[in-house]
C-alpha cells in the first residue's frame, strides 16, 4: 500500500549518483528510504482518522465520567444523611447529659 507521502526517489538517486555513489547501490537507498518515509511517517489523512477517533473516545470518556459523577452524588447524598443523623444522635445526647446534669446539681 503506497501512501501519498511526496518523496521524489528519482531526484534522490540523481543526487546520490552525483555524489559519487554507484547507480545500483542509490536505487536500494532510494527504496529503502522511499519505503520507511512511508512506513513511519503520517499523512493528514492519518492525523484526521486519528482526531476523529479521539474525539469519540473522548465523548466515550464523557458519557462515563458523567455516570461515574451522578453515582459519586448518590454516594454523598447518602454519606450526608449519614453523618446528618450521627450529628444529631450526638446532639441528643449532649441534651440529654446536660439536662440529667442540670437535675442532679
Amino acid at each position: 500500500m503506497r501512501s501519498n507521502i511526496p518523496f521524489d526517489t528519482h531526484a534522490f538517486v540523481k543526487e546520490l549518483v552525483a555524489a559519487g555513489v554507484p547507480e545500483p547501490q542509490a536505487e536500494v537507498h532510494a527504496r529503502l528510504l522511499g519505503d520507511v518515509v512511508i512506513e513511519r511517517l503520517a499523512t493528514k489523512d492519518d492525523l484526521a482518522l486519528l482526531r476523529q477517533k479521539l474525539r469519540a473516545d473522548m465523548g466515550l470518556l464523557r458519557q462515563e465520567l458523567r455516570g461515574d459523577m451522578g453515582e459519586l452524588r448518590g454516594d454523598m447524598g447518602a454519606l450526608e444523611l449519614r453523618l446528618t443523623l450521627r450529628f444529631g444522635a450526638m446532639l441528643a445526647a449532649a441534651v440529654g447529659i446536660t439536662v440529667a446534669l442540670v437535675k442532679l446539681l
